[in-house]
């Protein structure tokens, strides 16, 4: 996300998968010898543990290991959205020993004056993604995006959301929203998107935009309306609601979440990593917990990744500028 975002039991969220770099160590000149892996490897979670990072990082380690044939060790470094854990690994011998688990954050963060850009790491792969909707408290006057759209319009500024922070995976749309649709929002800070969803809950703001699945528990239980889904398609769980594109707006937006190792990592040991990773997102068991957290298995190859990310940082600059300049 820049900060990825979905309830610990029940939601996954948000990381991403990078790997680069080559080594003059023993363990890069065996891993780029094709030994790899000859010892246990470490996967950093740069968020706290019981989160959806960690969750999906603790789902998808054992499977792994499976095919690795060696321990994964799930490791929680959290600190400063994520950016511990990102120049952490960054410092490490590329040799595919340490790898972390990282989101839109390792696009994002760059744009927030942090020293943490995509041609730092090399992706390994995708592994979910969570597609994003806006949603209203249940008693809400707007019954559509283009009633919202409209009351933005006639009263600038005074139509509310709540925002987990500037640069975040949620905040950003929000930003894309004011710029596709010619409309000024307020936004209401709050520190993460927990508190950011229950305050739209609580009728404290006027919406929220997040994550299907992150907001699907006060949708449940009566307090939140969905008003848009930020997808191509219509979301099969929630056929009724409309996409922003049917309102005119073509806004789309998901978190997603992968893993990455330092740059320069031996071509033949990131192959390994991905392949390993394919495996572990079409096994069942993964995809049964990943959709039971209203997610979707995303997976993405290395080079598929690589390219993703550099679209991601395109889309997001333009957001994050215009959040930063128009935000109070």
């Amino acid at each position: 996300m820049k900060k990825t975002i979905l309830r610990s039991a029940a939601i996954l969220a948000a990381g991403l998968l990078t790997v680069t770099g080559c080594s003059a160590n023993s363990n890069s000149d065996a891993a780029a010898g094709g030994d790899y892996p000859a010892k246990d490897v470490r996967l950093i979670v740069p968020w706290a543990a019981g989160g959806s990072g960690d969750l999906t990082a603790r789902t998808i380690a054992p499977l792994l290991e499976k095919d690795l044939g060696v321990n994964v060790i799930v490791e929680n470094k959290p600190g400063a959205n994520g950016s511990v854990a990102y120049n952490w690994l960054a410092e490490q011998e590329p040799d595919g020993y340490n790898l972390a688990m990282m989101g839109v954050e390792v696009a994002t963060l760059q744009f927030m004056d942090y020293d943490i850009k995509p041609e730092n790491y090399t992706p390994i792969g995708q592994g979910l993604s969570g597609p994003g909707a806006i949603a209203v408290p249940v008693d809400s006057p707007f019954k559509t995006l283009e009633d919202l759209i409209a009351a933005a319009k006639a009263k600038p500024g005074e139509v509310t959301f709540s925002s987990p922070g500037i640069g975040s995976v949620w905040d950003s749309p929000a930003a894309g929203l004011q710029q596709l649709a010619d409309i000024k929002l307020t936004s209401v800070p709050f520190d993460g998107s927990a508190p950011a969803i229950a305050a739209a809950a609580a009728n404290k703001v006027d919406f929220s935009i997040d994550a299907i699945g992150s907001q699907k528990i006060q949708v449940d239980g009566g307090h939140l309306r969905y008003l848009a889904m930020l997808t191509d398609e219509r979301d099969p769980d929630n056929p009724d609601v409309p996409t922003a594109k049917e309102a005119g707006v073509d806004l789309q937006n998901a978190s997603w979440v992968g893993i990455m190792a330092p740059k320069d990592t031996p071509e033949d040991t990131v192959k390994k990593l991905s392949d390993a990773m394919e495996k572990a997102t079409a096994d069942s068991g993964y995809q049964d917990v990943i959709t039971s957290s209203n997610l979707v298995p995303t997976f993405k190859n290395s080079t598929e990744m690589a390219t993703f990310i550099q679209d991601e940082a395109k889309r997001y600059g333009p957001w994050i500028e215009f959040a930063k300049n128009n935000t109070k």
